[in-house]
């Protein structure tokens, strides 16, 4: 069974990327809407990538290259999860 609200950070040197999984409709929804209220308030377009895996399931991956991408990538990322309300994420 794919995992729901779930989010997966990686970095490496000048790149970094969240994934935040869904497994049903509204999800997807949420993470579409609060990729795009952050997007509009932090004036931060990273490159956006969705991926579905089956009919309901998928992930969305926001990806920094930058090389200031751990700052502002950091934030970023920060304030999507808290508009999502995740609490954390694994690395």
């Amino acid at each position: 069974m794919s995992r729901d609200m779930c989010a997966d950070m990686k970095m490496e040197e000048g790149y970094m990327r969240m994934s935040i999984e869904y497994n049903n409709d509204d999800s997807k929804i949420k993470i579409h809407k609060a990729i795009a209220k952050v997007e509009k308030a932090m004036q931060v377009y990273p490159s956006i990538l969705r991926k579905s895996i089956s009919n309901t399931a998928g992930n969305f991956s926001i990806e920094f290259e930058t090389d200031n991408c751990e700052r502002e990538g950091g934030h970023f990322c920060d304030a999507v999860m808290k508009e999502l309300d995740i609490k954390s994420c694994s690395y």
